[in-house]
């Protein structure tokens, strides 16, 4: 008797209010991420592999859509305008972003203000960002010969210097857009760092003091390992969006039709939306599985490579 009253004492009733409140925040997340993220890889996967144009008669074709692209000198030049663009925003948002951090961390008269200077371009629209920027690098004159020129080579003539074409440069445009992303951005990364920094153990910093470690070694040693998680999700989120770049060449180098003088700003993103304006939907949806697949590899080695740098124990 004792043995059954104390099974029944053991049995926990289900908490049905528990199990529906967890049910209302996954399952709408589940049918969102079906919805908007699951279906259409799968709808683009399916396309890549047909001659779609947006009508009723479409055909399977194979790897031909991935043949011309691997094949085509446009799609490997746009493929390494992406990289360069990439790899340049990459290295100086993280460095800027770290840099200013550094500066910013501890509490002074001002630092809120300077803070929130660096940061406010980010939250700001990058097509709003992008058009200002468009009218502030002007050329002097237009493509008819008529006075148009931008703020930028007004100061330079005013100083007697030699005006640029910037946006309308084939050398030049790519430098611009670079430039314009690094100064919105970096803010974002900066303000990561600075909690991250803020919750450094300064007894490490204490103890590498004892041990003679100047301001490099400490750097290397008690700042990096300590933010190296942090620096690891904004190199990551960095590089992600590097790939996906779109808006600034579609804004400031030419609209629908753009790409910069000589495609110098055609990135693999702007190749895609230039793909389906022209119906080719089979090859720009290609293009699309070809870049995820260049990103989720590139995720894959840098999660497999952080547990050479990434330190999550730092005491």
């Amino acid at each position: 008797m004792a043995t059954i009253k104390t099974a029944q004492l053991g049995k926990k009733p289900i908490n049905w209010v528990k199990w529906v409140t967890i049910l209302s925040f996954l399952l709408p997340s589940f049918v969102g991420f079906v919805v908007f993220v699951l279906a259409p890889m799968i709808w683009s996967v399916f396309l890549s592999f047909t001659n779609y144009r947006g009508g009723p008669n479409y055909r399977f074709i194979g790897l031909e859509n991935y043949i011309n692209a691997f094949s085509s000198p446009d799609f490997w030049s746009y493929l390494w305008i992406t990289a360069k663009y990439m790899i340049i925003t990459v290295v100086f948002q993280i460095v800027l972003g770290l840099a200013f951090a550094i500066l910013l961390q501890h509490q002074f008269k001002g630092c809120g203000f300077f803070r929130g200077v660096y940061y406010l371009p980010n939250i700001l629209a990058s097509v709003a960002v992008g058009i200002a920027f468009m009218t502030m690098f002007r050329p002097v004159s237009d493509a008819a010969g008529a006075p148009n020129g931008g703020i930028v080579n007004g100061f330079l003539i005013s100083l007697g210097l030699e005006p640029s074409q910037f946006l309308a440069g084939q050398e030049s445009a790519l430098g611009v857009i670079i430039l314009v992303s690094i100064w919105q951005n970096f803010g974002y990364y900066m303000t990561l760092f600075i909690g991250s920094l803020q919750n450094v153990n300064t007894s490490l910093y204490e103890a590498a003091d004892m041990d003679g470690a100047g301001p490099w070694k400490k750097f290397t040693t008690v700042t990096i390992p300590g933010i190296s998680p942090i620096l690891f999700y904004g190199i990551t989120i960095a590089i992600i969006r590097g790939f996906q770049m779109f808006d600034y060449v579609y804004v400031m180098t030419g609209g629908q039709f753009g790409g910069g003088p000589a495609g110098s700003t055609n990135v693999l993103a702007f190749d895609i939306y230039k793909m389906f304006t022209m119906s080719r939907y089979g090859y720009a949806s290609a293009e699309a599985v070809i870049l995820m697949v260049i990103i989720l590899a590139l995720t894959v080695i840098q999660q497999k490579g952080q547990k050479k740098w990434v330190v999550y124990d730092v005491v």
